[in-house]
């Protein structure tokens, strides 16, 4: 290196401590926020929805539509995606009604919300997939739980999709710190191999009880 030693930033010389004041070499927590922090059960939803369609197949028909329409990705404005799904499957439903029918199929999980809130991280960071219409639900109803966050990031904000590995690369720009301090959180298994794939830590998320032996293991409960 010869005679000059360079100077680290505060965040490399943290790092440089090895498991840091916490005992942990995690420094971030992105997760995942549906059957994560917020479960959720699409079925109550479905027979709200297929009471109001005419095609036999009008599930399907809906699946064939949101894939072509890339609401995930923020392609398609959520109105001209109701309508496109509203003439595919004989849907007779406005768009207000679809929106609460389509939405509100969300409950939270209290014991996992405030084991991430309380892991001693510099970084928390929600990474979800998602769309426009049910991210604008969760946030009229659950702002008061994103709120615990530093960053809450929408797949139809970022313009890709978990497992993509550009969004894993837009959670950790958030933090500047290495993907090794990371540890991301999911219930899919795909996109805990992406994350890995990144260089982050990953866990394959089931419930609060499996969660918390994890965090144990890291030095984060």
């Amino acid at each position: 290196m010869g005679t000059e030693e360079r100077v680290r930033r505060p965040e490399e010389t943290e790092l440089s401590m090895g498991a840091g004041r916490h005992g942990s070499s995690i420094h971030a927590i992105v997760t995942d926020l549906g059957q994560v922090l917020l479960r959720f059960d699409q079925e109550p939803c479905w027979v709200k929805i297929l009471a109001t369609c005419d095609h036999p197949e009008a599930r399907q028909q809906f699946r064939q539509v949101y894939a072509r329409a890339g609401i995930g990705c923020g392609q398609t404005e959520p109105e001209v995606f109701f309508r496109q799904a509203a003439e595919a499957m004989g849907m007779r439903m406005s768009y207000a009604d679809f929106r609460v029918a389509w939405s509100d199929m969300f409950w939270e999980d209290p014991e996992v919300i405030e084991l991430i809130a309380r892991a001693p991280v510099r970084h928390r960071i929600i990474l979800s997939n998602t769309n426009a219409i049910h991210w604008d639900w969760i946030r009229e109803q659950y702002g008061h739980v994103l709120s615990r966050f530093d960053h809450c990031l929408a797949s139809h904000e970022c313009g890709v999709e978990k497992p993509d590995a550009e969004i894993y690369r837009i959670a950790m720009s958030r933090t500047g710190l290495p993907a090794s301090a990371h540890l991301f959180i999911d219930d899919l298994a795909e996109n805990v191999e992406g994350a890995r794939a990144a260089g982050m830590d990953a866990v394959l998320h089931a419930d609060a009880a499996s969660l918390r032996e994890e965090f144990q293991r890291r030095g984060l409960a």
